[in-house]
């Protein structure tokens, strides 16, 4: 399991918005559940599966 860090939430928030993608796009681009996403984004969850991490990370660093 992987902890969430405030940097990284904020990250992938900013991208998100700068992209304006919405969770269902965001999900069927990055191939994590919208709800999951949701929950990251809301601070609802502090852990992650290293699989999701990975799956956000690896978007994250993506070249715009």
């Amino acid at each position: 399991m992987k902890v969430l860090t405030d940097n990284f939430k904020n990250a992938l928030l900013v991208k998100q918005a700068k992209a304006r993608l919405n969770y269902g796009e965001l999900s069927k681009i990055t191939g994590v559940n919208r709800v999951t996403l949701s929950n990251i984004i809301n601070g609802k969850t502090e852990t992650l599966q290293e699989k999701t991490f990975d799956k956000l990370n690896d978007w994250l660093l993506e070249e715009e």
